[in-house]
């Protein structure tokens, strides 16, 4: 997992083309007279918009009331790498290493997604516009969790890489 405010990560992108483009999409999301960004704002709960680049990519943009802790739904990915950025609202993440986390429903292949149980083992984080966090398969995630104790709307972005093209060296 890693986490960074999009501004402030930029040579992490510069790795390869495909992730200059991500890059440019992200900042475009933050960039309120950007088309990207107009098309996010308008976005209602339970919408979503999808944008296809070259190399497998997919940007996901969607709307999204938040929910409580128990409704966590808890995932990974064995292909693709999650880039999760919110550009309007705010959500906590649960996190924790798939490797002390219970497969509720193996892998389904069509979608790329593992399903868990909830582990005792959950780090949270808060995600804010322009907060980046991606996620590779070690990491077992679950969104959307209300950072209070209402419900509230978050815009966001959820970008689809192929894990090939990412490397989150030390």
């Amino acid at each position: 997992m890693f986490l960074g405010y999009l501004p402030d990560v930029a040579n992490k992108f510069k790795k390869n083309e495909v992730l200059s483009r991500i890059f440019g999409y992200l900042f475009d999301a933050l960039d309120e007279s950007s088309e990207v960004h107009q098309r996010i704002a308008a976005l209602k709960a339970g919408e979503e918009f999808v944008v296809h680049f070259d190399g497998g990519v997919r940007a996901i943009e969607q709307a999204y009331n938040t929910k409580t802790p128990k409704e966590a739904f808890y995932e990974s990915h064995s292909e693709m790498v999650d880039f999760q950025m919110v550009v309007f609202g705010k959500e906590i993440f649960f996190v924790a290493p798939n490797s002390l986390c219970k497969i509720k429903n193996p892998l389904d292949s069509a979608r790329d997604l593992i399903e868990y149980h909830t582990s005792a083992f959950l780090s949270s984080i808060q995600l804010f516009p322009g907060n980046l966090a991606v996620f590779e398969s070690l990491d077992v995630h679950a969104g959307g969790i209300s950072a209070n104790a209402e419900s509230s709307l978050v815009q966001k972005v959820v970008v689809k890489v192929p894990k090939q093209y990412v490397k989150l060296n030390f």
